[in-house]
């Protein structure tokens, strides 16, 4: 799954050998050749679990803020769900559309407030406050990967941020390890404090 299908989902309108190509992406306007139903992509609400695995802790890559519970995340697409199915989905088989929706490579997690202010914007609209070469490089593997097309508009963002980064930043996500251990060590004082209350409790 990690080398998820590559096949060419995109409508053969949008596809022709004529076409503009931006990092072997076919530069096109979005198309919605078929109605955009969410339900057609409909994924478990277990793949959060292997999404903060990949990411080795519970953190939010866009604004590095670490959480303390996966009740105070959702599931983020970093390419958005309507986004793919108008760059190419819409022209796919109901298993590819549910593949995409839980490809491990196009999501991550964040904070309610923030995957609300994403919504289903691009780069031309929006970008993360941190890890802006990790998204970039993302939401270009990730559509390479479903060939999916890409918009003028959002090639041009993309381009501004990729032409800055060192390769290695484009690969994985880098937040402050310091916003990370508070997690681990605000519940060991608690649990020192509480066990060291207990023993008080417990002499005569």
């Amino acid at each position: 799954m990690r080398r998820a299908f590559a096949g060419a989902m995109v409508c053969c309108a949008l596809a022709g050998s004529g076409e503009e190509r931006w990092r072997g992406l076919v530069v096109a306007p979005e198309f919605r050749c078929a109605p955009y139903d969410r339900s057609d992509y409909r994924y478990p609400r277990s793949v959060e679990e292997a999404v903060v695995r990949e990411l080795g802790d519970l953190y939010g890559p866009y604004t590095c803020t670490s959480f303390g519970s996966t009740r105070d995340t959702e599931i983020e697409h970093m390419v958005a769900l309507s986004e793919a199915h108008d760059s190419g989905l819409c022209a796919a088989d109901p298993d590819t559309r549910r593949r995409f929706a839980r490809e491990l490579r196009n999501l991550t997690v964040a904070a309610p407030s923030v995957n609300r202010s994403k919504g289903a914007r691009d780069a031309s609209d929006w970008l993360p406050d941190s890890n802006r070469c990790w998204f970039a490089g993302r939401v270009v593997d990730v559509r390479l990967a479903y060939g999916l097309t890409i918009d003028r508009r959002e090639a041009d963002a993309l381009d501004a941020v990729l032409s800055t980064c060192p390769a290695g930043e484009v690969r994985e996500p880098f937040c402050p390890a310091a916003r990370s251990i508070l997690r681990f060590v605000v519940p060991i004082l608690e649990r020192t404090r509480a066990a060291g209350g207990a023993a008080t409790g417990r002499r005569p």
